[in-house]
């Protein structure tokens, strides 16, 4: 009796329980069902062979002794669907079920079952056919048995007094049901479920130890609170407390004293247990489970997703990023390779340790404390990632066609260099066409980097987000010239004034709409304004784009 249900609605808590059939005994039990389901309990039963003499159903937790009709829900698959929508409607508070009623309950399913394999072989026999005997001991992990479980599991929220292999069959039948199990166990007779759950986790489970640290955490969380609760006081009344602190400034300050002490011993202690645990051996649970932890409680649970949840986003977001930056260097390849242009061995040398390292710091993010409701999505081929990548792709296809429609007007078309194998030749189209795809390279870092609610935001990673303005910071002081050998390292040349006299003859002549626009924002605006007006435009828009997206696919708040 002594179980709780946490976190249940206002209603009661049911326990499924076995009883006698007894027709027109005082407790009711076969005169009729729950008066919420309205199902015929003996008809259902002698449809499906249950027998005559088992019954199953769930009764009130509190309840002792005899349960009556009014109260009573029979247990018959038809009735549990309805459970889980009074579970979901919170008018009962959950569903606890017992390791015995759940062996009595598997066994009856086998009885059952063969019962109508063999009036389905011989369906004249008048006599009912004998059941063999069922062993308690194998009968859970039966194949009928199972499915029977597979619907009765999903809808208990508690199972109590469960031993190994009732822990191993319920693991089983959630799996089989399509949930994802995760399970905590801190000894050898755990072994099974840990290794039937898809997440086993084993707990150190050290007594002594574990009473140490919980009373050291207790300590500082209580000194904590009072630290809380006098920086209230103080806000609330800060000329009255000067003139206290002026008047008995030693007493507080021996409080303080005092406080600082007792914090210091509390955190002494939750040292000296952390590094007692590491002399601890660690059992056969953590042998069978992929993960142990050394916390001595549950809340490794949540560790275990924050942190997963991070690194499946961590891991999103690069391939994200791969796809984008991908897409972007084979269509600017394509573009140099098509007007004979190349890019310098110091400009690729450059890109690629700039990619290296911001990969490096987008793995830096940490996991929230708290856990979010939200699920991320389990694959880069979701409709939100695929869509997102492609409108990104779209925006920076569209710029980068600017930069190189724009810049074609300044090249030289008897440069000797703008053949496919030619040697390196500084000039407008490769220098703008790098420092644009090195501006989409930086913003798809900053623009797909997932933040809250599975991780530190981009803010929080400071690493990540300081790497990231020093990298706008220089492309766009080489876009404008600000510091000439900066543009000669990375082999960039000179940029154009912008002005007609710097059209190429042959290039601007015969030009379509889109360059007569862009021409004409050049020669009034200047080259350099309307290139670094492009790359700010690219990064805005898509950014833009990504925020779009997000929003139509993130579920609605409650």
């Amino acid at each position: 009796r002594n179980v709780g249900i946490v976190g249940g609605g206002g209603g009661e808590a049911y326990e499924l329980r076995e009883v006698r059939r007894g027709f027109g005994s005082d407790d009711g039990a076969g005169s009729s069902a729950s008066s919420s389901m309205d199902v015929d309990f003996d008809a259902e039963l002698e449809r499906q062979g249950a027998g005559p003499s088992v019954e199953f159903a769930f009764v009130p937790l509190t309840s002792t002794g005899s349960v009556g009709g009014e109260k009573r829900i029979a247990y018959v698959p038809s009735n549990l669907p309805a459970i889980e929508d009074m579970l979901k409607r919170k008018e009962i508070a959950g569903v606890c079920v017992s390791g015995e009623v759940l062996t009595k309950v598997a066994a009856e399913a086998v009885r059952r079952a063969y019962r109508e394999r063999a009036r389905a072989r011989d369906p004249s026999s008048a006599s009912p056919p004998s059941v063999p005997h069922v062993d308690d001991k194998s009968v859970l992990l039966h194949p009928d048995a199972q499915a029977e479980l597979r619907r009765l599991v999903p809808v208990v929220s508690v199972f109590a007094r469960h031993a190994p292999r009732q822990k191993e069959a319920v693991i089983a039948a959630l799996n089989a049901a399509g949930r994802t199990t995760l399970m905590c166990g801190d000894g050898t007779n755990d072994m099974g479920a840990l290794k039937m759950a898809h997440v086993g986790i084993s707990i150190v489970s050290v007594p002594d130890l574990e009473a140490k640290q919980r009373e050291a955490m207790e300590g500082v969380e209580k000194l904590q609170e009072e630290e809380r609760k006098e920086k209230k006081r103080a806000k609330k009344g800060k000329k009255k407390l000067k003139e206290k602190g002026i008047a008995d400034g030693g007493v507080r300050g021996g409080t303080k004293k005092s406080k600082k002490k007792s914090l210091e011993k509390h955190l002494r202690a939750m040292a000296e247990a952390e590094e007692e645990l590491d002399f601890v051996a660690l059992g056969d649970a953590s042998v069978a489970s992929p993960f142990t932890s050394k916390t001595m409680s549950i809340k490794c649970a949540c560790d275990v997703l924050q942190r997963g949840r991070c690194t499946l986003v961590t891991m999103l977001q690069i391939y994200k990023i791969l796809g984008i930056n991908c897409l972007v260097n084979a269509l600017v390849l394509t573009k140099l390779h098509m007007a004979g242009a190349k890019q310098g061995d110091r400009q690729l040398t450059v890109v690629g340790l700039v990619i290296a390292g911001l990969f490096l710091f987008v793995t830096k993010g940490q996991p929230l404390r708290t856990l979010s409701p939200e699920r991320p999505p389990s694959s880069v081929l979701c409709a939100r990632a695929l869509l997102s990548i492609m409108a990104q792709f779209l925006v920076h296809f569209l710029a980068i066609f600017a930069v190189t429609d724009l810049s074609a007007a300044y090249m030289d078309p008897w440069d000797p260099s703008l053949v496919p194998d030619g040697p390196f030749n500084a000039n407008v189209l490769n220098t703008s066409t790098f420092l644009m795809t090195v501006l989409a390279t930086v913003s798809t870092f900053a623009i797909n980097y997932q933040g809250r609610p599975f991780m530190e935001d981009l803010s929080e990673n400071l690493v990540l987000l300081r790497s990231v303005q020093a990298c706008y910071a220089v492309l766009f002081a080489c876009a404008a010239e600000v510091f000439p050998p900066l543009n000669d390292l990375l082999q960039l040349s000179a940029l154009p004034l912008g002005t007609k006299e710097d059209w190429m003859i042959g290039q601007a002549e015969g030009f379509t709409f889109t360059r007569a626009l862009l021409l004409d924002t050049a020669q009034t605006m200047g080259f350099k304004a309307t290139l670094c007006g492009l790359m700010v435009l690219d990064s805005v828009v898509a950014y833009a784009a990504e925020k779009a997206i997000a929003g139509f696919f993130e579920a609605p708040r409650k």
